[in-house]
């Protein structure tokens, strides 16, 4: 089959959603980190920009990383290793929590809140660029779906593990 002919028949057939959100998402992934590099941030993961922009919107708080497992929906060991990265690289510091030594709190260093408020900068370029001509009302029906696609998976999540 010919480029051509394979596109047409791509372009021919609907996919299910969770193979559109997949794409999306990959796609996503390579628009900000290809917009990141440009800007100057090579060794940001949108994963760390994330984190560090929750990190940042919480600053006041204690957070710690069951908060980060729970935020953004990723595993223990994920967290561990990511913080451990990013600590390495000077953005995030862990200390003892005050009232039980087994935890630890996890806050920004200087490094990482700098960096935190020069990448939104970039990253908000790029969100406006990807949601030009999108309308408000369009965006709420979107995040609706997105919505409900959440709770029925949460749903099925639930049912599983009472069987």
């Amino acid at each position: 089959m010919t480029e051509d002919g394979a596109q047409q028949c791509l372009e021919n057939r609907r996919m299910p959603l969770s193979f559109e959100l997949k794409r999306m998402n990959n796609l996503i992934s390579r628009y900000v980190h290809s917009g990141l590099v440009n800007g100057g941030f090579d060794e940001i993961t949108i994963m760390h920009g994330w984190i560090l922009g929750f990190l940042y919107d919480c600053r006041d708080r204690n957070i710690y990383q069951r908060d980060l497992e729970t935020r953004f929906g990723i595993a223990k060991s994920t967290v561990t290793n990511i913080i451990k990265l990013m600590e390495r690289k000077g953005y995030v510091t862990r200390a003892e929590d005050a009232s039980d030594a087994r935890l630890k709190q996890l806050r920004l260093t200087k490094l990482g809140e700098e960096t935190h408020l020069e990448t939104i900068r970039v990253i908000e370029e790029l969100n406006k660029s990807m949601e030009e001509g999108i309308a408000d009302d369009e965006k709420e029906i979107f995040f609706s779906i997105l919505d409900k696609i959440r709770k029925n998976m949460e749903g099925s999540k639930e049912e599983a593990k009472n069987d």
